[in-house]
């Protein structure tokens, strides 16, 4: 703010880092901005918030209002962050390009037949199942870990986070990834490859016994749903836009799809449809 003896506004260009009038609001702008939320005052007018506490609310729009007593943003015509900071109002998502969604079907199926087809290649052995024979070469496994780190969880989740909190809101999945493939190879990898084990869970209990592996197994199981979910989401966001279906729909989709080939081929299945995902990509 400058000169609050007139109550003018100045932002700059970065979302929502003016200053607030008085320390006590300082204190108060710690709580998150929340989307606009639309009310109707005693005389039937539509009003908005920008934030969750009243009492900032109102003082800021004592200042955007400099020329009123009212204590409420008008809703019309303008949203929080433009308002608050000068940032134009989100605009509506334009429909898809007719071929567009037709080329992605296309693809997924492509995908998913690739999936199906890497069956042929497990030939009943638990070994091929849980990692592809320990054979994939070098460019086959930095293919499928980049096409893994850059899914829908980076791609729509990662960005969606650094746009409405802060850059290292989205930054910290991608870079616990970096850091934990990095670890892993370093100090894990040739002792799991040496142990010849199938799963994570294997190497724990060759070495601590069966109790500690399922507590590793029931950690890697939670932290994957948690991962998977994420994806099937940011999936099913896709599909329902190209495919204008309900999200819950496009989510279903995306589970029986993903499920289906990679259940049927293992490892082989995953990578492989990983390097035309990163071909395409």
């Amino acid at each position: 703010y400058n000169d609050m003896s007139e109550k003018k506004l100045s932002c700059s260009s970065k979302p929502c880092h003016a200053r607030p009038p008085r320390i006590t609001l300082l204190r108060k702008m710690s709580k998150a901005i929340l989307p606009i939320i639309v009310n109707f005052d005693l005389f039937g007018h539509a009003v908005a918030q920008c934030f969750q506490d009243p009492d900032t609310n109102a003082e800021w729009a004592l200042i955007i209002n400099k020329d009123s007593t009212s204590t409420e943003f008008s809703i019309e015509g303008s949203c929080c962050q433009e308002t608050v900071c000068g940032l134009k109002c989100p605009e509506e998502t334009p429909p898809p390009a007719k071929m567009f969604g037709k080329a992605v079907i296309a693809s997924i199926l492509f995908f998913v037949t690739v999936g199906f087809a890497s069956i042929f290649v497990i030939k009943g052995k638990s070994e091929n199942y849980f990692v592809a024979g320990r054979s994939l070469p070098l460019w086959v496994i930095i293919a499928t870990l980049a096409s893994q780190s850059i899914d829908s969880n980076a791609l729509l989740g990662c960005v969606t986070l650094s746009y409405k909190y802060h850059f290292w809101d989205g930054a910290v999945l991608p870079i616990g990834l970096g850091c934990s493939l990095i670890l892993n190879a370093v100090f894990l990898a040739r002792h799991i490859n040496l142990d010849r084990a199938l799963t994570l869970p294997d190497v724990f209990a060759k070495r601590y016994g069966k109790l500690v592996e399922a507590m590793v197994s029931c950690c890697t199981i939670t932290s994957f749903l948690c991962l998977l979910a994420g994806n099937l989401v940011g999936t099913g966001a896709v599909l329902a836009y190209l495919l204008t279906m309900t999200p819950t729909g496009a989510i279903w989709m995306s589970a029986v799809l993903v499920f289906a080939y990679t259940v049927a081929g293992g490892l082989y299945s995953v990578a492989y449809t990983d390097v035309l995902q990163a071909a395409v990509g």
